[in-house]
């Protein structure tokens, strides 16, 4: 079977060794700590199953605790001359009509995983082919079983990774909207002073208060990052759904930031497919992408550089890129260079929380799009990224 149910796996292996070795009924048993507990079963009565779930078989008792403990396969031909069988089991299988029992060790890799029995009802051997039959598909499922609680433990730690993911992300929105309050207070007070309301500021002072607006600004948009991250990973952030000119909303991108090119020096310039039009999509979103990698680009490209925005109808999707002559990305950064708070180490300025091409990369994948990155370090760097024409 190709599933990694555990419990699908055990329930299947136990009615497929039923089946080839021609008996009766069948159980199976996972082993831990000296104790082999009952998991699934074939053709057993429920007080049967009942009786064994409530005695955990220990290693060494009876058939299947005997062969988990000898690593071969034990073979009781009758239970009523099996002087040393223990009576519970000898009780519990007379009561209903079982005489014989075969019990095979499941190993991985020399490890003991549990036990696998058939029972029949007629006393007597077993027939060595039957034997040699059900021992090879223990083995088999030995690994098959292995396989089904590494993944189960996967999933497990999967889901705790999930559930810390999620409480990150609560706290941070929490946090962030703690911080918004007081900042936003930080912002208009240092507004207020630099507007001369409440008198005249000397040179010095005036710089404080700069200092203190800028710093407010760029905190602020640093929380309204996390506070988006956290809306995506919650499900709680949906796209705004809009018809818009394309070429328009990249020129708006470009002008927003025409001024900061300036103080940089780096020149900004566009090529525009004359082709491209009206476009579906979150408009907000797709601006914010642009600003994301325009930004990026003037962070990492020294004065007298250029950045660069080419747009292109690739059918059947638009595809766009931001291009920069910046200081260039190392393979080893390429490969995390989207992942959140995480940033380049190749050089040039720490500031931000790494969350930039985080979310451009997921409002790109809102838009059902992709985005890549290409870049050689000394010879800047360029993101492309493409959305379809249609949602």
């Amino acid at each position: 079977s190709s599933t990694l149910d555990l419990n699908t796996v055990l329930t299947t292996i136990v009615s497929y060794a039923v089946q080839l070795s021609g008996t009766d009924a069948g159980s199976i048993y996972e082993y831990s700590n000296d104790t082999l507990r009952l998991s699934a079963t074939i053709k057993l009565e429920e007080s049967y199953v009942e009786a064994l779930r409530a005695y955990p078989v220990q290693l060494g008792e009876g058939a299947v605790g005997r062969a988990a403990a000898t690593r071969k396969s034990v073979e009781i031909t009758d239970i009523f001359t099996e002087e040393a069988y223990p009576e519970r089991f000898k009780q519990l299988m007379s009561d209903s009509g079982f005489r014989a029992v075969l019990a095979i060790p499941l190993l991985h890799e020399e490890r003991i995983l549990g036990a696998l029995a058939v029972l029949r009802k007629l006393p007597g051997e077993f027939p060595p082919e039957t034997i040699e039959l059900v021992t090879s598909f223990a083995t088999q499922s030995a690994l098959a079983i292995e396989n089904a609680r590494l993944f189960r433990e996967i999933e497990d730690k999967s889901r705790e990774i999930e559930a810390a993911s999620r409480h990150k992300s609560q706290f941070l929105a929490n946090m962030s909207h703690e911080l918004r309050t007081p900042l936003n207070a930080i912002i208009g007070f240092s507004e207020v002073l630099n507007e001369r309301l409440f008198g005249e500021l000397n040179d010095k002072q005036a710089e404080y208060v700069q200092d203190i607006h800028s710093s407010g600004r760029h905190l602020h948009a640093l929380i309204n990052d996390i506070l988006d991250l956290s809306k995506i990973e919650a499900g709680r952030m949906e796209l705004e759904l809009s018809t818009f000119d394309l070429p328009t909303a990249i020129r708006d991108a470009l002008t927003f930031m025409h001024e900061r090119a300036n103080r940089h020096e780096v020149a900004m310039r566009a090529d525009i497919d004359p082709r491209l039009g009206q476009f579906t999509g979150d408009e907000r979103k797709f601006k914010q992408i642009l600003l994301n990698l325009l930004s990026n680009a003037l962070k990492f490209t020294p004065r007298g550089g250029a950045a660069t925005v080419t747009a292109t109808q690739a059918n059947p999707d638009i595809e766009i890129s931001v291009a920069d002559t910046g200081i260039g990305i190392s393979p080893a950064d390429q490969k995390i260079i989207f992942e959140e708070f995480r940033q380049a180490q190749s050089g040039g300025s720490r500031e931000g929380t790494g969350l930039g091409l985080t979310l451009t990369r997921k409002f790109v994948e809102m838009h059902r799009g992709k985005i890549q990155v290409t870049s050689e370090v000394g010879k800047g760097s360029t993101f492309t990224f493409t959305l379809p024409v249609r949602l």
